[in-house]
């Protein structure tokens, strides 16, 4: 059936060879992403994502997870007024504008909370064993991922889970400090990488 729907969007829409092949590539990885939150993400528990972005990942997490409270981290304008580097509107104020629209019913009720800040200054005034999970995608850094990790450590419940995107084993790609570190960190023997796709670029580990 999804081949069928796929041809048929080929048929009836003007896209050229490469576009239909990074689409199916777009489509196959969202579906990837959502068995991974599913399968690794604790249910109705309190959650985090670190980096925020435009939020294309928020409802995803929102609704695979079914949280009782999820916390939105990100600096937005505090780091700087565009994202150069962004497709789109670069605006992130606009970006935060546009979460605070989308999840206006779910921060009224005070299931999801708006935290606009570094990341590592916001997530350092949580109780100790606040989080059930914890998601990162934020600058990708290897000093950055690094210092999350160790703040981490102490956030997260014992039995939660800390997982990330852009798991990039090849030292040549721009993302790779995030495998580094979390490399380093679970050599310690503290914490067990219990996932880990380069394809999907997901990854997740827990405690040992």
């Amino acid at each position: 059936m999804f081949t069928s729907l796929v041809k048929g969007m080929i048929e009836n829409t003007p896209i050229k060879k490469w576009e239909y092949i990074d689409r199916r590539l777009e489509i196959r990885r969202k579906r990837k992403r959502i068995e991974f939150i599913e399968q690794f993400l604790p249910k109705n528990g309190i959650g985090a994502e670190l980096g925020v972005f435009k939020g294309h990942l928020s409802p995803t997490l929102l609704e695979h997870t079914k949280p009782q409270k999820l916390h939105l981290i990100d600096p937005w304008y505090f780091l700087s007024s565009r994202w150069e580097w962004a497709n789109g509107n670069q605006s992130t104020v606009d970006a935060l504008i546009k979460i605070l629209q989308i999840f206006k019913k779910e921060i009224e009720d005070g299931r999801i909370l708006i935290h606009v800040g570094d990341d590592l200054q916001v997530v350092a005034t949580f109780p100790d064993r606040y989080f059930d999970w914890v998601y990162i995608d934020t600058s990708h850094q290897y000093e950055h991922t690094k210092q999350e990790l160790l703040l981490l450590e102490s956030k997260v419940k014992e039995d939660g889970i800390i997982a990330g995107d852009d798991w990039q084993p090849d030292p040549n790609r721009r993302h790779y400090g995030v495998y580094k570190a979390v490399n380093e960190f679970v050599s310690s023997g503290k914490y067990t990488l219990i996932y880990s796709d380069n394809d999907n670029r997901q990854w997740a580990i827990k405690r040992s």
